[in-house]
């Protein structure tokens, strides 16, 4: 089992606040690869992935499928780097325990290339996933969904999962837009970020401007600031999947020159508008923390 979050090579203090650290190239030199292979880590140390140039991602999946994304599994979507891009960005995975996990590079051909890398593999079976993987010759369609064919009966619907894109700094405010969203669960959330130098921090409803790991000791995402140039061309992303119907919040923890959360920077996902924990009270609620604070 393992967790993951994303934040940026220009944050070595974040990245330096668990067990033994280890750093992966993803796609360095423009090779098709993860440098090193493969690494053993114990509970509580962390992977670094370090995206370099082009389009890579980091993705879980089973030895005997090592070019399909594993249900459930961990996924760090696409991530575009520009050649002349100063910082790298980096998806963090912290290792829970001394299982084998294995993972793939999503791109079209990459997988098949060999692009394959593994956490704690056992003796002697690296090089079996990979030469697996070449044999596969990349990645495969997911299954289609089984119809019935009774006519008695309806057939079912397939629903592909919906990715949604919430704009992080939207017009130059102190706002995302949009800031209130509904997903359905393998859904996943694209946050663009726009220039200034904002974040995507995950909090609780009763105190939005503070990370969900230090008000309830669980650990919450966090994208590491991104700052983004006025004119700039290509805009860093960051995503995070859905996996159940639970309300997500979030703030942007930027503080200068003003504390954007407490602007009213705040978002959420799956917010009961029915009860008294809506989007309006927690972006309230945000605020008045903020009045409060001084």
């Amino acid at each position: 089992m393992i967790s993951s979050l994303f934040a940026l090579a220009l944050l070595p203090a974040v990245l330096a606040t668990y067990g033994s650290t280890y750093n992966v190239t993803v796609g360095a030199n423009g090779k098709l690869a993860y440098d090193p292979e493969y690494v053993y880590a114990e509970p509580g140390d962390v992977v670094n992935f370090i995206f370099n140039p082009k389009n890579h991602t980091v993705t879980q999946s089973a030895f005997e499928t090592p070019c399909v994304l594993l249900d459930g599994g961990i996924n760090s979507g696409f991530v575009p780097v520009a050649a002349d891009q100063k910082y790298l960005p980096v998806f963090q995975v912290k290792v829970v325990d001394k299982d084998p996990v294995w993972f793939h590079c999503e791109q079209t051909g990459h997988c098949g290339a060999g692009m394959v890398f593994a956490i704690n593999p056992p003796p002697d079976t690296f090089e079996k996933f990979e030469a697996l993987a070449k044999a596969t010759g990349g990645p495969l369609p997911p299954p289609p969904p089984t119809m019935s064919t009774t006519s008695n009966y309806a057939k079912p619907t397939y629903s592909a999962p919906v990715d949604h894109k919430i704009i992080v700094g939207v017009d130059g405010k102190l706002a995302y837009g949009p800031p209130n969203i509904t997903a359905a669960i393998g859904d996943t959330v694209t946050f663009e970020f726009q220039p200034k130098n904002h974040t995507v921090t995950q909090s609780n409803f009763a105190n939005p401007c503070v990370p969900l790991k230090t008000s309830t000791g669980t650990v919450g995402f966090f994208s590491g600031f991104m700052p983004v140039s006025p004119n700039a061309t290509y805009f860093p992303t960051f995503k995070i999947t859905v996996n159940d119907t639970n309300p997500i919040w979030g703030y942007c923890s930027q503080t200068v020159p003003v504390s954007h959360c407490g602007s009213g920077m705040v978002f959420s996902i799956n917010a009961n508008e029915s009860g008294p924990n809506t989007f309006e009270a927690f972006q309230a609620l945000a605020i008045a923390t903020n009045k409060t604070s001084h």
